[in-house]
């Protein structure tokens, strides 16, 4: 957890930002939260006690002792000069590991606080020879030993099966299975230690955790009709595991009023606090205090995404870790010689999307008064309601679009978060979540025409049976960044003559709806010709040359993107 915004992503203390500038600067005082809920001036001593000095206090996990204050908080740092080889920084006279005052001698490079605790501390100075200065003394950002909290392992084993059941008939059969360390604990990896194997030889396999294995099957059949006549029908189904990021994030992005804001993975999932009566908690930022949410407040989700205000919502429910995508799909695909000259392929698909993971959107929600959806804004006796459930009944549209307008006028406060520390603000956390369920069809199709040994005419078409889809957590309509339909042509000649080829290549491209972050908005459609030369002088020396977009038709390709132009390549290759 960083809760002074510094970068230390798991500190569990704080400092006085005098200056508000988001980061620790010297003379800064630290603070933490003591056994009542009371913020209270930081000791580097109190979490030891009696422990001796190489006691593993904070377990593999360095970054749970960090703090930035120039002390070895975890003491695994080895910068002072050990002069006697015993490991401590201290000459322990006496052998019995503790220090003893006026028996025991510090060494280079560490320092006695309050008279009880030897530290190794920062002093600029490399103190056992080894080249580097200071290391592992200030954590946090700086200690790869932290780097073991992010690390993922994966297994995967496939195979696939074809059985001919006659001379026309044909069965396929694969399967691949995955076990992802994040998703599943049927494999003990036994590695998450800093610098520690990746061996086989270590791993314990646990099949009473096989809950989380992915199983991704294909089932096909294949009828050869006759020679140079196929058809297939397959089913299959697949996932996606959810990126490093979605699971890992861990940053300060910015200060709202006296939030902090943070973009935060969803390993372990997100939950919000509730008091004895089972109610969720908010901050009043006014009053300096949690409260209760009571039946004259909402929640507001505002939006990332910069075309769509937010949403409101009735209720507010933990967020489970995140579920791989999975997609099922049916296809009945014909490839074939349709005549002596045509050859042609024809592909049908239907896919039931679910479980995507969504972009980075606002995990915790700003509590406003319930008013703000709930009032008659136009006047026509019609209102908009909130379902058992949270959600909400859109009866007039008015209402609601007004109600979007208006929803910081009704602002009072932000939702607690599972890291909620009793004396400060709660943190504003942006995440991630699965949502939502689609079902998409298309179909693919080619012809090949061979008008003699040297030309050739190839034609190509796809079409996709939506354009968007409903976004349960916006409710808004989010495009699929793809065109319903494309069409290309590419006319080639090898020659049977001399050492030479040439294609003339053509596609169009259908207007489409494009959103990723930021930014939106229309693709025009358009049509691109490519000309392309190919030349062999010799075994030994090859050329292309290549002129894409031949006509100089400039279009963007993606919204963000540039607009594309008349490019020509030439290029040369050799062998030896």
């Amino acid at each position: 957890r960083d809760n002074n915004g510094n970068g230390e992503a798991g500190s569990p203390n704080h400092f006085w930002d005098v200056n508000d500038s988001y980061y620790y600067d010297v003379g800064e005082s630290y603070r933490s939260v003591d056994s009542l809920g009371q913020i209270s001036g930081y000791d580097p001593t109190s979490d030891w006690g009696d422990n001796l000095y190489d006691t593993i206090l904070y377990s593999n996990d360095n970054v749970q002792g960090a703090v930035r204050d120039g002390i070895d908080n975890d003491h695994d740092s080895d910068d002072f000069n050990d002069i006697d080889g015993n490991g401590l920084p201290w000459t322990d006279n006496n052998g019995n590991r503790i220090y003893d005052h006026g028996v025991d001698q510090l060494e280079d490079g560490a320092r006695l606080i309050k008279g009880t605790h030897v530290f190794v501390y920062a002093d600029g100075k490399d103190n056992d020879g080894d080249g580097k200065i200071d290391e592992n003394i200030d954590e946090g950002i700086d200690e790869g030993a932290e780097d073991n909290r992010y690390k993922v392992n994966e297994l995967g084993i496939y195979y696939q099966l074809n059985w001919k059941l006659s001379d026309k008939l044909e069965f396929i059969h694969a399967t691949r299975f995955d076990a992802h360390d994040r998703l599943t604990d049927i494999i003990n990896f036994n590695n998450s230690g800093y610098n520690d194997s990746y061996s086989p030889l270590n791993w314990d396999l646990d099949h009473n955790k096989s809950e989380g294995v992915q199983f991704s099957p294909k089932f096909g059949l294949l009828y050869k009709h006759r020679q140079n006549q196929n058809y297939r029908i397959t089913w299959a189904q697949a996932f996606n595991t959810p990126s490093n990021q979605a699971l890992f994030l861990d940053i300060f992005v910015t200060r709202f009023s006296v939030f902090k804001v943070y973009a935060r993975g969803a390993d372990g999932g997100y939950s919000y606090p509730k008091n004895n009566a089972g109610s969720a908690m908010w901050y009043n930022p006014y009053e300096g205090t949690y409260q209760a949410v009571d039946s004259t407040l909402i929640y507001f989700y505002p939006s990332v995404d910069p075309k769509i205000t937010g949403y409101f919502r009735g209720t507010l429910e933990d967020q489970p870790e995140l579920e791989p995508e999975i997609v099922s799909s049916w296809e009945f695909g014909y490839k074939g010689k349709i005549t002596e000259n045509i050859y042609g392929t024809l592909d049908l698909y239907t896919s039931h999307y679910s479980s995507f993971v969504s972009g980075a959107t606002f995990i915790t929600p700003l509590v406003i008064k319930r008013s703000i959806l709930t009032n008659d804004h136009n006047e026509d006796s019609i209102t908009n309601t909130l379902n058992d459930d949270g959600s909400v009944n859109i009866n007039d549209q008015d209402d609601y679009d007004h109600a979007l307008d208006i929803w910081l006028q009704g602002l009072e406060g932000v939702s607690a978060i599972s890291d909620t520390i009793n004396g400060i603000p709660t943190p504003v956390v942006i995440g991630y979540v699965n949502y939502g369920e689609v079902d998409l069809w298309g179909l693919d199709g080619s012809l090949t025409i061979f008008l003699d040994r040297a030309w050739n005419i190839d034609l190509t078409y796809s079409h996709l049976g939506m354009s968007e889809f409903f976004n349960p957590i916006t409710k808004a309509k989010d495009p699929i960044n793809a065109p319903r339909n494309k069409a290309g042509m590419k006319l080639q000649y090898n020659s049977r003559r001399w050492p030479f080829t040439a294609s003339l290549n053509a596609r169009y491209v259908d207007g489409f709806k494009w959103s990723s972050g930021i930014y939106y908005g229309d693709i025009s459609p358009y049509t691109i010709v490519d000309l392309h030369i190919g030349y062999e002088f010799n075994k030994y020396l090859s050329a292309n040359f290549t002129i894409n977009n031949a006509l100089n038709n400039e279009h963007t390709e993606i919204i963000g993107g540039p607009s594309l132009g008349r490019v020509a390549v030439l290029r040369f290759q050799t062998k030896f």
